[in-house]
């Protein structure tokens, strides 16, 4: 009795102490999703804005016509390292076309700056590779396991992530250049799932915003 009454007070104990971790978990996740919803509703608020105003602007229609070819390249650069930006480069087309740049030049552009961003994302991959190797080498150990166990299905999931997910890029493309697969293995699925990505988003943006300015 005295056992069993000593662990249900050391478990009463621990239980406080587990609902406080917890809570905070869930309080953490709660302001980490708030802060990227308002950022976005802030950029997309923006994007809105720009576009009529560059709608109704000869002067700004002038700037992007000149800039804005670079402009298409850098913010695509900038939102392919989906871990810095909460938002895809779609979400500004709008501008770009309320400037005069064609859509689907725009579209050409963003798979380009986004492709350079997966690039850089696969090649700090590998620059990690020796340094897991040298004080990670189990768990890259079961990365490799894991890959070499489903090797064949690395193209179609690979494009179905590009294309249809959510998620950063980073997320799969670090892990592959860590365990030192050849991007020659899954450049094409990789290049494809973005022209679909890009595009789809480009012209739900643009439609969209024709609606709302309309």
């Amino acid at each position: 009795m005295t056992i069993s009454y000593a662990k249900n007070a050391l478990f009463a104990n621990k239980r406080p102490c587990y609902t406080l971790i917890m809570n905070k978990s869930v309080t953490n996740k709660i302001i980490h999703f708030l802060s990227v919803l308002f950022i976005v509703v802030v950029i997309f608020s923006a994007s809105i804005y720009l576009t009529e105003y560059v709608t109704n602007d000869i002067d700004a229609q002038l700037f992007i016509q000149q800039f804005g070819y670079i402009g298409v390249l850098l913010i695509s650069f900038i939102t392919g390292l989906s871990l810095i930006s909460p938002v895809p480069a779609a979400t500004f087309t709008p501008i770009f076309t309320a400037g005069g740049i064609p859509l689907f030049v725009t579209i050409g552009l963003a798979v380009v700056g986004t492709m350079c961003a997966n690039f850089i994302s696969y090649y700090i991959g590998r620059l990690g590779h020796d340094f897991t190797s040298a004080h990670y080498p189990k768990i890259q150990k079961k990365i490799i396991n894991l890959y070499t166990c489903r090797k064949e299905l690395l193209p179609y999931l690979i494009f179905a992530f590009t294309a249809f997910v959510p998620i950063p890029d980073e997320i799969y493309l670090i892990p592959l250049g860590i365990i030192g697969v050849r991007i020659r293995e899954f450049i094409i699925p990789l290049f494809l799932g973005t022209i679909f990505f890009q595009t789809m988003t480009a012209l739900g943006f643009h439609n969209i915003f024709q609606i709302i300015l309309n």
